[in-house]
């Protein structure tokens, strides 16, 4: 395959993913702007939630993605036997965290109290918790059975399902937070218990709509013998564990930078949250691309011409990454729009904060910019089966420099969140060079043994 039909079919397949990923991630604005008319006691009490499911979410995305590129060279190899065993073994492994999901967020309220929370914003915390643990529960084995389509090569159907998520999302907020009045008769909301029942309803709708997808493809599960079934866990893990480190340190990065920040700096915090937000948003579309690129060096490698088409897939990979970062970089200084600006809708109330956003545009721009080249340079990394090194590399830069760095400079030499920016630049522009490095001598490696 040449470089223009690798970057196509890479572009096709992995853009639907992309797009997906973007708008299910508008799913999550939608309650957010639910919430926000409801109260802002509500809106705290999801979003004190949320901080900590997005943590437990993103490293479940990480460990369970262990699976996609065993899958995906069983699937090209035509071994159906092998590639169901896989997605029955990653059901076990998504069961298994379902029931974590629940004992930690169970336990969750009890600890908040224990830490003296106010009890009013505990009394919403329960309310909303109760009627969306259902879909926390139910989101383990949504991942699980969309990487097992992913892992086939096809992405139809990705886009519509998202949508119609999104749209349904929008309609049952409203009519389970709010109420509805009809000919027939009236429905009283039911406020933060409402937001949080739709998303449990989501949840089951996407698992419900991608278990669909799959089973038109003529795929079941196949429940393995229990020493088969041993085997299949432990190279689950042995992937999985490394990948589900990686996306946890990842997240955990700008949260603790923004805390320590914000014991000496607020304005300049809040500065960071926002242009987190958007670098957040920003990696969406390198995320969705990277599990494409998995599921494709996954295939390429098992197959007879690996040693030619594998530098090819590199070449598309780093000029498909090229294209998007000067997209961005378009967007910001070509045209002089500073995203993080447009989720403050009251400009003339933060002067202030407005002119941060300007100062840190740059350094902003280079922290998504890196993430973005990571996430997809690691994509192709973990289709080799390479992990161990991403997560040394990960913890030691983005720990070890981009925290350690932020808080040398903050608690002890006393400097401002300009050094927290510049400490963050470094811990990923050392990891984008380890990574580039890494994945540089494992292609050549590779194409010289085969």
């Amino acid at each position: 395959m040449s470089l223009r039909a690798e970057i196509r079919d890479i572009g096709i397949f992995g853009g639907q993913i992309a797009l997906s990923e973007v708008i299910l991630f508008s799913i999550f604005l939608t309650d957010i702007l639910m919430l926000g008319l409801i109260g802002e006691l509500s809106l705290s009490a999801a979003l004190l939630i949320n901080s900590t499911f997005v943590l437990c979410f993103v490293t479940a995305l990480g460990f369970l993605q262990g699976s996609l590129p065993l899958a995906s060279a069983q699937w090209e190899q035509g071994d159906q036997l092998g590639y169901r065993q896989t997605v029955t073994g990653s059901l076990l492994l998504a069961a298994g965290i379902a029931l974590l999901f629940a004992l930690i967020f169970l336990a969750y309220v009890p600890i908040l109290q224990a830490l003296n929370y106010p009890a009013d914003l505990m009394d919403e915390v329960w309310r909303y918790l109760l009627f969306i643990l259902p879909g926390f529960a139910f989101t383990p084995f949504y991942i699980t059975i969309r990487n097992a389509i992913i892992a086939t090569g096809d992405s139809s159907g990705f886009m519509t399902l998202s949508l119609i998520a999104l749209v349904l999302n929008a309609g049952l907020n409203y009519v389970l937070g709010f109420g509805i009045e009809t000919p027939f008769g009236s429905f009283t909301g039911m406020g933060i218990a409402g937001i949080g029942l739709s998303s449990s309803v989501i949840e089951l709708s996407l698992c419900a709509g991608f278990g669909y997808i799959l089973l038109r493809k003529g795929i079941t599960i196949c429940l393995p013998q229990q020493t088969q079934i041993q085997n299949i866990l432990k190279k689950l893990t042995l992937l999985g564990i490394p990948i589900g480190v990686i996306f946890f340190v990842d997240s955990t990065l700008f949260s603790g930078v923004i805390i320590i920040v914000g014991r000496h700096d607020i304005p300049g915090m809040a500065a960071m949250a926002l242009i987190f937000e958007w670098v957040a948003l920003a990696v969406m579309i390198p995320v969705g691309f990277s599990e494409a690129i998995v599921q494709r060096v996954a295939m390429i490698k098992s197959g007879p011409d690996a040693p030619r088409q594998i530098p090819i897939l590199i070449k598309a990979v780093v000029i498909m990454t090229g294209l998007y970062l000067a997209f961005l970089a378009l967007i910001q200084f070509g045209l002089g729009l500073n995203p993080p600006e447009f989720f403050i809708i009251d400009h003339a109330a933060h002067p202030g904060l407005v002119q941060l956003l300007r100062d840190f545009a740059l350094l902003g721009f280079a922290v998504a910019a890196m993430n973005a080249f990571i996430i997809m340079i690691a994509g192709i990394l973990r289709g080799m089966l390479d992990v161990m090194t991403s997560m040394y590399a990960i913890m030691l830069c983005y720990w070890g420099v981009g925290i350690g760095l932020t808080f040398v400079f903050m608690e002890f030499m006393g400097l401002g969140t300009w050094y927290a920016f510049i400490a963050l630049v470094a811990g990923t522009a050392l990891a984008t060079l380890v990574i580039s490095f890494r994945l540089y001598w494992l292609s050549r490696r590779f194409s010289t043994v085969h």
